[in-house]
């Protein structure tokens, strides 16, 4: 199998060598590449298991980096992977959480971090199974994040 695998060299990162997204040739139309699913596990391990504000934040920006990466392999003509464009949705919200304009004071990078920490261990519970995912993405995107729902 052809695999590509991408890795960040910021210095700042716990680790300049930290795999962010490993991707085979294949695609699916809901997951996107190959072994996405995998490697956000990963991420959400890293995310989870992190120490500190800084090192879950930049744990939260792999994790969006990951989701930025595996859309970016979406097949021309091809409509982006359900499941990828809402956790790019997702991290990008949490990771806002800590970096957007007028946050930043400890009680809100306090929040920010265990909202992280929650959404990583809930991917990790739902991550298996098809109806899982559906349920997780949906309350993530629209209830945890707001991100409005369009109407019926």
């Amino acid at each position: 199998m052809n695999r590509l695998t991408r890795r960040v060299d910021d210095p700042q990162l716990p680790d300049p060598d930290r795999i962010l997204c490993v991707m085979a040739a294949g695609w699916h139309p809901e997951t996107g590449p190959e072994d996405f699913l995998a490697a956000t596990v990963n991420e959400a391990c890293l995310v989870r298991d992190a120490d500190g504000s800084q090192a879950t934040y930049e744990a939260g920006i792999g994790f969006l980096g990951t989701t930025m990466s595996a859309l970016s392999e979406t097949p021309e003509g091809e409509y982006a992977a359900e499941v990828l464009a809402a956790l790019y949705l997702i991290w990008g919200a949490l990771t806002d959480e800590m970096d957007a304009p007028g946050r930043g004071s400890p009680e809100q990078d306090a929040a920010a971090v265990r909202h992280m920490k929650q959404a990583a261990a809930e991917w990790l519970a739902a991550v298996e199974t098809r109806h899982d995912r559906a349920a997780y993405l949906e309350r993530w995107v629209y209830d945890e994040c707001g991100n409005e729902r369009k109407p019926s």
